[in-house]
């Protein structure tokens, strides 16, 4: 059984707002991906697409 957290639903994890790799630290608040399920949103607003994040998430994977 998989286990999906709030970075996984708004793919926090590749975006710019988010401060490392992981999806951790919203600049928008802490708070904000919460705020995110509590209003019943499908979609973060302010979600950007950052490929720099995305290559260290690979580079992780193959070191592995």
């Amino acid at each position: 059984m998989a286990i999906v957290t709030v970075q996984d639903i708004y793919r926090c994890d590749s975006c710019k707002a988010a401060s490392d790799e992981f999806g951790r630290g919203c600049k928008h608040g802490m708070l904000f991906p919460l705020m995110l399920i509590m209003g019943n949103f499908k979609k973060c607003m302010n979600y950007e697409f950052d490929a720099e994040k995305v290559k260290l998430q690979l580079k992780r994977k193959e070191a592995k």
